[in-house]
């Protein structure tokens, strides 16, 4: 069957399914049950007033009673409103129990709010609306209509300190549920009184917080549609220039992994926002706000406002500042009474049928808008302040242009927006926000037809595609019931004051026309990569201009230039540093062949959008840009100018406010601005002391013109040597000792041969290193070798250079190397490089160690890359958003208190008396691989920050989830690539001799970055991020010099599905899977892999992954997937090869599993964290983490709680009655027995209500962590004494549980237990950890089941 035929087929079967859904809501809403309500508790009556804890009942209705809530029931969908407040608590529909997210507070799940100020400067507040009273409006088995109304207490007014608690508003806030109806409508009456105080509102809403478990895919438009982040996907992302735009570092859905996030993103004009919403993939339902009619929203049809967005939210906007700022805000006086009915909008839900594609959903979402739209005004609401058909009337004609220096009769306003509003001014509509609005597109003819408008006095408005300026008719018009006002032709006067000599754009209040830029690579929403009508959403787009224009402005020349690719979208500054801006001047550049002496031109502006613009200039060419402003407009920030004439030019003077919305303001702005032909010198002679200039009559020589268009809106000025736009070349100095690159932003120095960082000179500081230091200790490599024993089982060699080589040397670039031979203790050669960029603020630095063969044994424990730092100068150290904090200095630890080991001290006289008491330990801020990207610290005198980045993780060893250090106490920065912390002797490289090898650790990038004095130095880790992520964009390099180091030409690529078939469970996508290549080994095996390279990847939600930038070589495919336990191994090995992309369509994980669960505890994601974690020793604290759930375990001293929580008898855990996030104790220890420690058993109870005899059952303990342990299990035999069914025998020295972590290595037991063991009722089983001799010994649970005998399936 061809491709069209196919089309025509599936076209045909979404016409019948939709067609089968009309008749099924038609038959439906024929033999719907009844519309029940409940006010859980007693049965009420109609029309019956409620206070607070008053019940009343009536005689048709049964109930039942939880709290004090309201149901609405139609059989269809069931609501549950809390009474009196009013939140939407619940909503219940096609078998999902709340379609709301319950992990909120109720009421904080379907809600109205208010954002508003009083006028008295105490700052913006938001009130929830709540009800204080329940009414019941209509109760009938057609109809339930409720009420939920506040009156505004003037006794609440004022607080004690000084600040307004409440809006001075009444709100009656309305639910309706119609019989057989999938949906419900809800509208509200806001009102103000006589005598009511002075307020501001900002923002009026209604909002909805689905459930992000069920909620993933967001639908806005036919062309916008796209699976969102979670909530939490945004809370670890990278904040970004304001904070409602984020990078996606480590999302769920790792498909989304690098993408921004911006709720702003997904904002739509009203006229294209009637339906909008969410779909569960899960449950087949959609959630949808269909707003029917925009009569009640504030500022026009082309008003633009939020929608939906992560959270799962979904919004219903009436009015707000967003694209507008301070001049859309509703402004009352004191004492000035106002009514208005926001809605009723509907909330529609719908669901797709099995074998139905979820996707039509959003199409019959659109089909129901049709019928909401074709229904309106509608006549259920009881409300009566909601005007029925009958109570409004309609307004028609035809709107004709006039423009007497082109047409000598009148044409038609072709699709002209014509609209009534409240009366005012030509072009108030835009910020007219009190009352209501009713517009009307017109037809080709100009023709326009504005039916269903509520009685009143309003003016008639227009604007016209094509043409500049408002309209506004000559008289004002009263609407009354039943009326149709005939309005005939009505004339717009196109504003002109002569022929058009040139123009640059289409006036149609957008600037869409223009030069839109592709958005950065590193700052790309998906959705409208491929979408040129919407790449204006993408993020950062103004940044764009200072690449495209880097040393000179832009310069359009009419006649030649074309607007559609040279003129930028957005007037902005230039950024010419981090935080540093400047401002930007256009030039127009146009002939004209003979100019009119003694008169005036006239130059029509006409602005899309202004945000915090101080003032726009209009310079002619002269150079003496101050004597000839030919226009200037201070504190500029109307969404819209009416037209202005000026036939001598003006200075205003107004001066500016900081009291913009940081958001902009948008709408159309217009300026009609002479420029006078004149002699330009004689026009400074005759400048009027009052302002006014005074244009002599002169004959004009100039034919060539350039005009000048500058945005003088810029925080601060350029450093001298950045105004060029020219970077210095890379310098390279060396002498016998020393050698020394320097591009003119940073210089590094370093020692001759031996390779030392002894100097980095940045940002005002002679070296940001700690010159307290010997050379040797400042910036430099080292191994822990097992050749040589020290304290910890191993010593520490500094790396130190014999030889010193230049590998490249050009105004570009500038690569070195310095080369450390072999010795007898440390049998290894390294060819440590170092590379510096042009322009670039860092350096970079790689190693490639080898071993020839014959060479001798060698164990390493540990490589890294140390940096010492100036101790009186950083002293705040950042490892994520989470994870900053002013840190001790050295000397705090040596005077302080060792605790039980070295590691852990408490400060008992610091020099920073705040830090007195806590604790200190470098094992608190470990991370594991895939977060560690970006750490370092900041000086703040002078602020200057210093980073490591590690732009991948192919080099490290141990997996993703390998844990290591960061940075620490002196100021220390460490750039790890292999340890054995969190693992053990396990993870050592151990090298038999003549064993060979080699292998490439980094590049990694040593990035500076500094910021002007005023602002907050810890924004420097803003940028920091910022820096991480460019580099990771730009990763593999393409600049080091080693033929070791593969580019990405040289690598290849592997993709696929992965999916898990859990015997037990339907086979669906490993969602979220990490799936990764290492060396060859057995399932599991990349966990102890430290020589090889290793490539992760986490999967989508549908188990798709790619694994990019492969090392060619042979390669295993490993995986797990959270929420399974086990480890998956592809069944064959994979040979990667340059260039070549692997495609592995599905391939089938089966985790271990021989019946179906009994019972389990714990959640198998590899880590403890869902166990209970104990607060700290008030005495043993990190402050950091007080506040910090997630970090908890981060404390010292925790697994001394045990014995607290248990002083007498062991954990007693039992299925069915305890909680596994508080009665499962986060890692299995030793309990204290004065000084010393004893073993302890912990018992698992459980239920069987039968037993299979002669089978076996199996026991799946999956550990998160083990150190110098010994795990036993029994089954109803607590004596000790006796053989256990199960040891592990001594396993383990991840000594996560010492070093603050939440897991090691992950190990996984499948234990059979005989059915002789069990019996029918009460069983128990004992888990012994036998190694107690001291605290260290323990082990973290990740997750234990009990299955079934398999033929119990």
């Amino acid at each position: 069957m061809g491709e069209r035929s196919r089309k025509k087929l599936d076209l045909t079967f979404l016409a019948l399914y939709l067609s089968w859904l009309c008749y099924c809501v038609a038959n439906v809403q024929e033999n719907a049950p009844a519309v029940t309500l409940y006010v859980r508790n007693k049965q009420v009556s109609n029309s019956v007033r409620f206070g607070i804890g008053v019940i009343l009942s009536v005689d048709h209705l049964n109930c039942t009673r939880v709290m004090t809530d309201v149901v609405i029931d139609n059989g269809i969908l069931q609501l549950t409103i809390s009474n009196p407040e009013g939140y939407l608590t619940a909503i219940s529909y096609a078998g999902a129990d709340n379609l709301l997210e319950t992990r909120n507070k109720p009421s904080n799940r379907g809600y109205w709010d208010v954002v508003w100020d009083t006028t008295h400067g105490h700052g913006s507040m938001t009130d929830w609306i709540l009800g204080t009273d329940f009414e019941v409006i209509v109760n009938n088995e057609d109809q339930v209509e409720v009420s939920f109304t506040s009156k505004w207490d003037s006794t609440a007014w004022t607080t004690s300190d000084g600040k307004n608690s409440r809006l001075p508003l009444n709100v009656d806030r309305r639910y309706i549920v119609l019989r057989g109806s999938s949906g419900f409508y809800a509208y509200a009456t806001l009102e103000r009184e006589e005598g009511y105080p002075a307020s501001n509102i900002y923002q009026i809403r209604s909002v909805y917080k689905l459930d992000k478990d069920k909620f993933h895919y967001m639908a806005i438009s036919d062309d916008r549609q796209r699976i969102m982040p979670m909530p939490e996907d945004r809370s670890s992302g990278l904040p970004l220039a304001y904070r409602e735009a984020v990078i996606l570092t480590n999302p769920v859905d790792s498909d989304l992994r690098g993408e921004v996030d911006d709720k702003y993103a997904y904002s739509s004009e009203y006229k294209d926002s009637y339906v909008h919403g969410w779909i569960s993939f899960i449950s087949k339902i959609g959630f949808w706000i269909i707003t029917p009619s925009n009569e009640f929203r504030s500022a026009g049809p082309v008003k633009q406002d939020l929608t939906s967005h992560v959270g799962p939210t979904a919004l219903a906007m009436f009015h707000s500042n967003h694209y507008a700022g301070l001049d859309a805000t509703m402004r009352f006086q004191e004492g000035e009474p106002w009514k208005k009915v926001f809605g009723p909008y509907h909330v529609y839900l719908n669901t797709a049928s099995e074998g139905i594609d979820v996707h039509t959903l959003w199409d019959d979402a659109k089909q129901q808008t049709a019928q909401e739209v074709g229904r309106w005004p509608y006549e259920f609401p009881m409300s009566e302040d909601f005007s029925k058909s009958a109570q409004r009337g309609s307004v028609f004609g035809q709107l004709l242009l006039n423009h007497r220096y082109s047409w000598k009769t009148p044409r038609t306003a072709s699709s002209a927006w014509i609209g009534l509003a409240a009366p005012g001014d030509a072009g108030s509509w835009q910020t007219e926000t009190k009352g209501y609005q009713f517009w009307s597109q017109a037809d080709e003819n100009g023709r326009f037809l504005i039916e269903e408008i509520r009685a009143g006095a309003y003016n008639l408005y227009a604007w016209v595609p094509g043409v500049i300026g408002d309209y506004i008719y000559a008289e004002d018009i009263t609407v009354t019931p039943g009326s149709a006002i005939d309005l005939g032709d009505v004339e717009f006067e196109v504003i002109r004051n002569g022929p058009t000599l040139w123009e640059i754009g289409y006036p149609d209040r957008s600037a869409q026309e223009f030069y839109v830029p592709m958005p950065s690579s590193i700052f790309v929403n998906k959705l409208y990569t491929d979408s040129d009508v919407n790449r204006f959403r993408q993020y950062g787009l103004w940044e764009r201009y200072a690449e495209l224009y880097p040393d000179e402005d832009l310069v359009y020349t009419v006649g030649a230039s074309d607007y559609r690719r040279d003129w930028f979208f957005a007037h902005v500054t230039r950024k010419v540093d981090k935080g540093i801006y400047v401002p930007t001047t256009r030039q127009i550049i146009f002939h004209l062949g003979d100019i009119i002496p003694s008169s005036a031109y006239t130059l029509q502006i006409a602005l899309a959008s202004a945000s915090r613009l101080r003032y726009i200039t209009l310079y002619d060419s002269d150079e003496d840009t101050t004597i000839n402003k030919l226009f200037g407009i201070m504190a500029l920030r109307k969404i819209d100018f009416v037209v202005r004439s000026y036939s001598l030019i003006k200075e205003l003077k107004t001066t500016p406010t900081d009291n913009d919305e940081s958001r902009g303001t948008t709408g159309k702005s217009k300026f009609v601005l002479p420029v006078l032909a004149c002699n330009k010198k004689e026009a400074a002679s005759n400048r009027k002391t009052e302002g006014t200039w005074n244009w002599r009559q002169s004959k004009v020589e100039f034919r060539d013109i350039v005009l000048f268009l500058q945005n003088n809106t810029s925080p601060s000025e350029a450093p001298a040597e950045l105004q060029s736009g020219h970077s210095p070349p890379v310098r390279l100095e060396v002498t016998s000792r020393n050698v020394v690159l320097d591009n003119g932003i940073l210089q590094v120095s370093f020692s001759n041969p031996e390779g030392f960082v002894s100097g980095i000179r940045y940002g005002g500081l002679d070296n940001v290193l700690d010159t307290s230091h010997k050379p040797s200790h400042r910036g430099y490599w080292d191994i822990a070798s097992s050749v040589k024993l020290d304290d910890d089982g191993s010593a520490e060699f500094v790396l130190v250079g014999a030889s010193f080589n230049i590998v490249s040397y050009t105004s570009e670039k500038v690569e070195i190397s310095f080369v450390v031979p072999p010795t007898h203790s440390v049998p290894l050669q390294v060819d440590n490089r170092y590379v510096m960029l042009r322009g670039s603020s860092g350096f970079y630095s790689y190693a490639i160690f080898e071993r020839k063969q014959g060479w001798p044994s060698l164990q390493i424990d540990q490589i890294r890359a140390v940096y010492k730092l100036e101790s009186h100068k950083f002293r705040y150290m950042a490892i994520s958003d989470r994870i900053q904090r002013i840190m001790p200095m050295p000397q705090d630890r040596e005077s302080g208190r060792p605790l039980a080991f070295k590691e852990a001290v408490i400060l008992t006289n610091p020099t920073n008396r705040k830090l007195k008491g806590e604790v200190d330990d470098k094992y608190q801020y470990s991370t594991e691989n895939k977060d560690n990207k970006v750490h370092g610290w900041m000086s703040f005198d002078p602020p200057v920050g210093v980073w490591i980045i590690t732009p991948s993780n192919e080099f490290r060893m141990g997996g993703p989830h390998k844990q290591d250090l960061t940075a620490h106490v002196g100021p220390n920065l460490l750039a790890m690539f292999h340890s054995i912390h969190y693992a053990g002797k396990n993870l050592s490289m151990s090298f038999t001799d003549g064993e060979p090898w080699k292998k490439v650790f980094g590049p990694y990038f040593v990035h500076l970055n500094s910021m002007p004095g005023e602002a907050d130095p810890r924004t420097l880790w803003e940028g920091a991020k910022n820096q991480m992520l460019q580099e990771v964009e730009k990763w593999p390099y393409d600049f080091p010099g080693s033929i070791d180091f593969p580019k990405a030409q040289d690598r290849g690529s592997v993709m696929g599905t992965l999916l898990v078939d859990d015997s037990y469970r339907v086979a669906m996508p490993a969602a979220f899977a990490w799936v990764g290549l290492a060396p060859p080994g057995e399932a599991g095996s990349w966990q102890h892999q430290v020589k090889g390279y290793q490539f992760w990847t986490q999967a989508d939600a549908q188990g798709r992954f790619v694994i990019k930038d492969v090392r060619a070589g042979n390669y295993s495919l490993f995986a797990w997937a959270p929420g399974f336990i086990g480890d998956f191994k592809f069944s064959q090995d994979l040979t990667i090869t340059p260039g070549k992309q692997i495609e592995m369509r599905d391939i089938v994980y089966r985790p271990p599993r021989n019946g179906a669960t009994l019972w389990e505890i714990g959640v198998p994601d590899r880590t403890a964290a869902e166990f209970f974690i104990p607060d700290p020793y008030p005495n043993l604290v990190n402050r950091l983490y007080i506040q910090d759930n997630q970090d908890k375990y981060r404390q010292y001293g925790l697994w001394d709680r045990y014995t607290d929580l248990y002083p007498k008898q062991d954990l007693i855990y039992t299925v069915g009655v305890s909680d596994f996030r508080k009665d499962w104790f986060y890692a299995h220890v030793p309990r204290r027995n004065g000084y010393s420690y004893e073993p302890t058993t912990w018992e698992i109870r459980f239920p069987l209500t039968e037993v299979a005899p002669d089978t076996t059952y199996t026991l799946q303990i999956a550990l998160a962590a083990a150190a110098q342990a010994e795990l036993q299990v029994r089954v109803n035999n607590p004596n000790l004494i006796d053989l256990p069914l199960f040891r592990t025998m001594l396993i383990g020295r991840d000594n996560a549980i010492a070093r603050h972590g939440i897991h090691g290595l992950y190990r996984l037991y499948s234990i059979p237990v005989p059915s002789s063991l069990l019996k029918t009722g009460e069983n128990s089983i004992f888990l012994t950890q036998s190694r107690g001799t001291d605290f260290t010994r323990g082990i973290m649970y990740d997750y234990l089941r009990l299955e079934s005998p398999a033929l119990n399936i």
